[in-house]
């Protein structure tokens, strides 16, 4: 007997009522189920609902004039498990005319029927016909979906337009299969699709239970994933509160509604749990377990945890609920219920390997941008399913080589040649000829925002102030190193004219902002993408203007977050104290209008806890006459103290393991190309200061017309350029460090009380590079260096590096223009560190003047402050230090950049108070001339 499932959205009921009047009329014996309309919407399947699609012998989506419905998407998934396992059984979309297509995966492998009426006497005949294998899709598909996503990550439901990613889908689910209890974290930039490889790819072939089409795979579905299918899947953005994310996404699926106070009640009591280290992700499992027996609703077989966006972690999450997130998360990979994956930007790995749980379980694996064959079947594929077509091969050919250049120079590319694809689309739609244009000229990845942001201005001047306003105190964040990411901003945060704003950014032709709700009902607003930071410039202005501001108010949330997760008991002692409440004042009463109603309360609070200090402190200063004496007393043993410990400490190092070594006068005069010096002690096991190598004077062709060709890795690198090539002489000889400034030479200036302790990250100290260390921190060695010999030593200048990496060579890299493998350590130089860690000093072969990792391993400071090219440099070698030296000029490349920044020729800037756990430096010495 024929048995029909018809799932539609319970508002289009009286639709419904009619296209089942009419089947039963053509086939009296069919028995047809109609989906339960009182069901709660968010479960797992019932069981009365699963064997109703088991049973049927025909499942028919209907999408109304309401759209989907939430059941719908499940009763969907249940009936393509039926189709994947019984090829035969026949699922028909019934499209209303007009209606967009629904956001499901492999919906254009199905039959499709488009009508005005669906319940019309042609329809129901082109339904059967369907049931009996006559389906098609229709001839203009494109009229009914779009496939493109614009600035925004595609997910499972995108799978059919999901493209230029299979081999990276199947890596990483190996690697969930063959790892269990490890953690793959997909790295890669910003904008090379890390989420969508996430979701479109890994998620939707969990959940279809087949590996991609066209992926290089074996044939079998792994058997750990038998079941895959029937999972339940969570998704979670770490964002300002991870625990509070990683509560919520289990609340959902225990279908407690969002105004529901025993869901707020349920995630306060939660979150304390897990904040405390009384309750782990096992127990947030046992406890879906128990929510489904009350729901009298089937325990799904497994668990996957998907970890979006990872850092946010570092950047917005406060450093103690990071920390708990962390361990939460490593401490449940062993269990068998569970498997879990994340996403991050790789320019936040050293974060990652200061996170010490998650770096000892993560499994590494590259998400690199996509070449050029990978674009275009991005660029096409999705356009060739719909029955759409480009206006000409040779514009194809335009975006896909423009794309595949942005990709390597610009970290945005991907999500902005989609964005723009995605206007294509839009204006083919209006067109109505399925033919996709866009003039050759006009095709600019990284102008896209840049372009509708002007676009923006010029029609609206007088929104400027507003504008500026809005894109740097509400949505703009700038980290200690100086660069700006965008920001959440909740909508209690923006006046009604704001909002309004707001509004207009995020909708076309604008759509500069995007707006969206939590499963908790709240608003925000955020940039549509963080390329807008690096490419507009008057928005860079802007910035530049607040970064002061917008440094301090970033340290300021994370520690009122920090303060609102500590313990009642506590809460006192993480107020702002001292410097940081005295600055935080002088913040307030110059910007309060520009700080959020909770910070200016969390510095109130501050200022009323010191208030009550002081009061105390002053009711018994009374009785402190005597001890105010001793107190000073104590000072001046102190001052003493350190004073008898510069004359007899420091001295006694001096004169024991440096002066007896300084080069004499003589020594220096006699000294010959290639020689080597060290002016201290080496005792066994250590060095007190660098090994010098004597440089011959010489010249040579400073710069690369190649580099500006080159990716922007990183916002520092954006618009470098090492053009124009001109020559550089240096008349004399001088010294440089045979190796990178190693930890056993720094720690041995920290100890004699100069400069200050850096980390090593794991990575291992004493004849490892020194990093974490900033250009004030280099140029702080280097003067006590010079201190302690006498002798004048100091950082490198720009040219002096290049020429002293180049060696006589005017090659791509010291040893010629391929990178070759095992020549340094960078993410693709095929060395046992590449991407991952530094290498011990002198673990590559030395270049033609005797020097060690001229590039890669570490970037390494020089002395010159920064100029965007060379005209107007210096011709004889010297530091060129007018200009803007408030940044200052980084060579080298390190272990996690690409090959294509460790070009003798490569540069960059950073500011002189940052650091990184790939930045040290090395030193040079001038010799004293015949």
């Amino acid at each position: 007997m024929p048995s029909w499932f018809l799932s539609y959205n319970s508002h289009d009921l009286a639709l419904m009522q009619r296209l089942q009047a009419a089947l039963v009329q053509r086939d009296p014996a069919a028995r047809i189920f109609f989906a339960p309309t009182s069901l709660q919407a968010g479960g797992f399947w019932l069981p009365e609902l699963a064997k109703s699609i088991a049973e049927a012998t025909a499942f028919v989506l209907v999408v109304g004039e309401k759209g989907l419905g939430p059941w719908q998407v499940m009763e969907y998934y249940e009936a393509l498990d039926r189709r994947v396992k019984q090829h035969d059984f026949p699922v028909i979309l019934v499209l209303l005319d007009g209606q967009s297509a629904p956001g499901l995966p492999f919906l254009r492998q199905l039959h499709w029927i488009v009508t005005a009426d669906p319940a019309s006497e042609l329809s129901v005949a082109q339904i059967l016909e369907a049931v009996a294998g006559g389906g098609t899709l229709p001839r203009q598909l494109w009229r009914h979906t779009a496939p493109y996503r614009g600035l925004a990550a595609m997910s499972e439901a995108d799978s059919d337009f999901f493209f230029g990613r299979g081999r990276e889908t199947v890596e990483v689910i190996r690697a969930l299969e063959g790892a269990p209890d490890r953690l793959p974290v997909l790295l890669g930039n910003s904008g090379v699709g890390k989420s969508s490889l996430a979701q479109a790819g890994v998620l939707a072939a969990l959940k279809r239970q087949a590996w991609p089409e066209g992926a290089r795979a074996p044939s079998a579905w792994p058997q750990a994933f038998h079941d895959s299918r029937q999972w339940c899947f969570l998704t979670v953005r770490p964002g300002a509160d991870p625990l509070k994310a990683l509560v919520e996404a289990f609340l959902d699926i225990w279908q407690y509604a969002a105004a529901d106070f025993e869901r707020v009640k349920q995630q306060n009591g939660w979150i304390e749990l897990l904040r405390d280290d009384k309750a782990t992700l096992a127990d947030l499992i046992e406890a879906t377990a128990r929510r489904r027996a009350e729901l009298k609703q089937p325990m799904p077989p497994g668990f996957f945890l998907y970890v979006d966006q990872g850092e946010e972690l570092y950047v917005r999450a406060e450093e103690g609920q990071r920390r708990r997130f962390s361990d939460l998360i490593a401490r449940a990979l062993p269990d068998p219920r569970l498997r879990i994956m994340m996403s991050m930007r790789s320019d936040f790995l050293g974060y990652l390997q200061s996170d010490e749980p998650l770096f000892r379980a993560r499994e590494h694996i590259d998400v690199p941008p996509l070449r050029e064959s990978q674009l275009r079947e991005v660029i096409t594929r999705p356009a060739q399913l719909l029955s759409a077509r480009f206006e000409s091969e040779s514009l194809v050919d335009i975006i896909t080589q423009r794309a595949a250049e942005d990709s390597m120079r610009d970290v945005g590319a991907l999500p902005l040649l989609s964005y723009t694809l995605d206007d294509m689309w839009t204006q083919m739609m209006r067109g109505q000829d399925g033919i996709l244009r866009l003039p050759a000229e006009s095709f600019e990845l990284g102008g896209v925002l840049v372009n509708r942001a002007d676009n923006f201005l010029a029609s609206r001047p007088d929104a400027e102030p507003a504008l500026r306003r809005l894109l740097t105190l509400r949505l703009a964040t700038v980290r200690d190193d100086g660069e700006p990411t965008r920001r959440r901003a909740p909508r209690s945060e923006f006046t009604q004219e704001e909002w309004r704003l707001v509004s207009d950014l995020a909708d076309y032709p604008n759509r500069l902002l995007v707006t969206g709700t939590t499963s908790t009902g709240e608003s925000y607003a955020e940039v549509a993408h963080e390329a807008i930071f690096r490419r507009w410039g008057r928005l860079r202005e802007w910035i530049a203007a607040e970064r002061e501001f917008l440094i301090w108010r970033s340290g300021l949330e994370a520690a009122r977050r920090a303060w609102a997760a500590t313990p009642q008991r506590s809460k006192r002692d993480a107020l702002l104290m001292g410097f940081a409440l005295s600055q935080a004042r002088s913040w307030l009463q110059k910007r309060g209008a520009d700080l959020p109603a909770d910070d200016r309360e969390f510095i109130e609070q501050s200022r009323k806890a010191a208030r009550r200090r002081t009061l105390r402190t002053r009711l018994v200063m009374g009785g402190l006459a005597l001890p105010i004496a001793a107190a000073l007393m104590l000072v001046a043993y102190v001052v003493l103290r350190y004073a008898v410990r510069e004359v007899v400490v420091v001295r006694i190092f001096m004169n024991q393991n440096v002066q007896p070594y300084v080069l004499t006068a003589t020594a220096e005069h006699a000294l010959k190309p290639m020689d080597t010096f060290r002016e201290c002690a080496t005792p066994p096991g250590t060095d007190y200061c660098p090994q010098m190598v004597v440089v011959p004077g010489g010249s040579f062709t400073m710069g690369s017309s190649e580099i500006k060709t080159y990716a922007a890795v990183s916002a520092a690198m954006e618009g470098v350029s090492a053009d124009p090539l001109h020559p550089v002489s240096i008349a004399a000889p001088f010294a440089v460090s045979k190796y990178e400034v190693t930890f056993d030479e720094w720690d041995t200036s920290v100890a004699q009380g100069n400069c200050g302790r850096v980390e090593d990250y794991g990575y291992g100290r004493g004849q490892r590079p020194v990093i974490a260390v900033s250009f004030e921190g280099a140029r702080c060695y280097v003067t006590w260096l010079a201190k302690v010999t006498g002798k004048p030593y100091r950082l490198l200048s720009e040219a002096e590096y290049e020429y002293a990496a180049r060696a006589g060579s005017q090659t791509t890299f010291p040893w010629g223009d391929q990178v070759g493998s095992n020549n340094a350590n960078c993410s693709n130089c095929g060395s046992r560190w590449d991407a991952t860690q530094t290498a011990p000093v002198g673990s590559f072969p030395p270049n033609a003047f005797g020097l060690y990792d001229m590039v890669g391993n570490v970037s390494q400071w020089v002395e010159d402050c920064w100029h965007a090219n060379y005209e107007g440099a210096p011709a004889d070698g010297s530091p060129w230090v007018s200009g803007d030296c408030s940044k200052r000029v980084i060579r080298s490349g390190s272990f996690y950049y690409p090959s294509v920044v460790v070009q003798s020729a490569f540069r960059y800037w950073a500011l002189p108070g940052t650091w990184g756990n790939n930045v040290g430096f090395r030193v040079a010495r001038t010799l004293a001339g015949p």
